[in-house]
């Protein structure tokens, strides 16, 4: 958990490239101010999910989901490059996996991008975490019988966590977990969905005018540090706009 220094501080840092970003574009054009707002907000919607995702020395994400339901459920899940997700315009809010067919299209779509890693299963019930291919039946192998039958997954107690450590990717990652509580079917589908901190560092840096300076790294990343900024840019971007269109709406993340 951060602390509320360490909080205030990526904070700050979040709003001051949000103002750099302003700065250098101009407060009176301040394009694409409103996107940008948004896929902080999108982002601050991930981090302050059950899911949290970070990388590690072997260069694969670890990921961890924790159990906020109630009751016992059993998870699955999947890790890709984020640069799938924006490539492919996914949108990780509002994940859907009651339409089977929809969800197998998506899912194989991540899946030709590569990168993907599956958070499985082994024998024993353990949590596994393995490249996903065709030969080993990929992600849709995987959680089908989970999604069908409500079997297969790894247990997970009420209010508990699992951990899995993913060879894949080894760049900034994003994580869906997919859980059910024990025997249910499709309809029972708890999908939820994190990103690794590095993701928002990048995004914020990367649109920093100079492109060499790096404000924001990703230990002061936290979903409310991403909240703050994205309604800092949000309302500067509106401020320097003289009309409302393509403004972008940033949902609020209690």
């Amino acid at each position: 958990m951060f602390s509320r220094t360490r909080f205030v501080a990526g904070a700050s840092a979040v709003a001051l490239a949000s103002g750099a970003v302003l700065a250098g574009a101009g407060i009176a054009g301040a394009q694409g101010s409103s996107e940008i707002a948004a896929d902080l907000g999108l982002a601050a919607t991930a981090l302050n999910g059950p899911v949290t995702v970070s990388g590690n020395a072997e260069g694969g994400p670890t990921v961890t989901y924790t159990n906020e339901t109630g009751v016992d459920q059993q998870c699955l899940g999947f890790t890709m490059p984020y640069s799938t997700v924006e490539t492919l315009g996914v949108d990780p809010s509002g994940l859907d996996l009651s339409d089977l067919v929809a969800a197998i299209d998506l899912i194989t779509a991540i899946e030709g991008a590569g990168g993907v890693s599956v958070l499985g299963v082994d024998g024993d019930g353990d949590p596994l975490a393995y490249e996903g291919t065709v030969d080993n039946g990929g992600v849709v192998g995987a959680v089908a019988p989970l999604a069908l039958f409500g079997t297969g997954g790894v247990a997970v107690a009420a209010d508990g966590d699992v951990t899995w450590t993913a060879p894949t990717p080894t760049e900034a990652a994003a994580a869906a977990t997919i859980c059910v509580p024990p025997g249910a079917d499709e309809e029972g589908l708890d999908v939820s969905f994190g990103i690794d901190p590095q993701v928002v560092a990048d995004q914020i840096n990367g649109r920093i005018p100079g492109g060499s300076l790096e404000i924001v790294s990703p230990d002061m990343i936290s979903g409310g540090s991403v909240e703050t900024g994205a309604t800092l840019l949000g309302s500067l971007g509106d401020a320097g706009d003289d009309t409302d269109d393509g403004d972008i709406p940033v949902e609020t993340v209690e």
